[in-house]
């Protein structure tokens, strides 16, 4: 059984489980709510079991979603002992409904796993912007 771990955007995140091909997946649409319901999602799908993989999206997306995914892939994997595999999303996935482009973001994993001898280390963000900070006065 692999994780997939999607935050990429504000306005909602998804969680996969499965081996070749997706077999359960959640979608929780509250915005701005990843940090305080991503755990949750992933036990809940889990159910106890430990991933052999975890793929998570590394970007191009929202930056705090995108950190508070990949943070928590990372610590997974690191907890877990098991491979993390970043996945760059590609142009016209975005355009796909959300289970057609977490398949495409699947496969992707997989073929990466493959190809890397089971994953990273560690799995770092790619914005595809520089972060917008602005102070209030």
């Amino acid at each position: 059984m692999n994780l997939l771990i999607s935050t990429e955007q504000n306005s909602h995140f998804s969680v996969a489980v499965g081996a070749d091909k997706i077999l359960k997946l959640k979608t929780i649409r509250k915005e701005y709510r990843q940090s305080e319901l991503l755990l949750k999602t992933i036990d809940s799908l889990l159910v106890g079991e430990k991933p052999k993989a975890i793929f998570v999206v590394r970007g191009p997306g929202a930056f705090s979603s995108l950190r508070i995914g990949i943070a928590t892939a990372n610590a997974l994997s690191f907890g877990w002992g098991v491979p993390v595999v970043g996945v760059m999303l590609q142009k016209g996935w975005d355009e796909l409904t959300e289970k057609n482009r977490l398949e495409f973001v699947w496969q992707a994993g997989l073929k990466q796993r493959l190809t890397r001898s089971g994953g990273r280390k560690f799995v770092t963000p790619l914005y595809g912007a520089e972060p917008s900070i602005t102070m209030k006065k």
